[in-house]
């Protein structure tokens, strides 16, 4: 009998213990930002963020709200700035999108589209305006690889060409400038990028 009841204890004292655990696939909030990426703003003016929008289809999540949202714009200074949009899902993922923005003194009249090409090979490059200052070129290597970019007109020589993601990776510009006369444009810069190589391409208005 006292076996019996020894047993019984032991028994009765014994816990179940259940390993519980959830399986999270990793899902990144996808991010719209509202209006253009790439705008300018004149020297001494004010910029007016349109915003961004965020949602995650996997998580459900469809009107998040950005967790940060900086930038680093000098208003009194030309050159380009960057405002920063993050988000993070319910999950803890993050995302992180860019606008950039170019203060610039440049006159909105002034204008620099055409057909530029390249004076090494004679490849074309197509540039068009998108605001004051602000452009964009449908091959910046003047190259076979076409890739595109968006690059501002600081003075009346220098040009910027940001750091910016395109199809082959994120890409720059240096020595970037630009002569204007009234029988020639001349465009020029050095690409900084892992498909290119490191010569100064030099490019003609036609």
């Amino acid at each position: 009998m006292i076996a019996i009841a020894m047993l019984f204890v032991a028994v009765g004292c014994k816990k179940k213990i259940e390993n519980v655990s959830e399986t999270v696939t990793a899902s990144y909030p996808v991010i719209v930002i509202s209006g253009s990426q790439f705008v300018s703003m004149p020297v001494g003016g004010t910029f007016v963020d349109a915003g961004s929008t965020a949602h995650d289809s996997l998580t459900k999540e469809y009107s998040l709200q950005p967790i940060s949202v900086t930038n680093d714009i000098d208003p009194t200074t030309p050159g380009f700035y960057t405002v920063q949009y993050k988000y993070k899902n319910m999950y803890g993922y993050t995302s992180t999108a860019t606008r950039f923005v170019l203060v610039t003194n440049i006159n909105a009249s002034f204008d620099y589209s055409g057909t530029y090409l390249r004076t090494a090979n004679g490849i074309s490059m197509n540039v068009t305006k998108v605001a004051a200052g602000l452009y964009k070129t449908d091959n910046v290597g003047g190259s076979t690889l076409v890739v595109t970019a968006y690059f501002g007109q600081l003075d009346d020589s220098t040009l910027v060409v940001p750091s910016q993601p395109t199809s082959a990776g994120d890409l720059y510009c240096d020595n970037s400038k630009i002569v204007a006369s009234s029988s020639d444009t001349v465009i020029s810069w050095k690409v900084i990028n892992a498909s290119f190589g490191t010569a100064l391409r030099t490019f003609s208005h036609q």
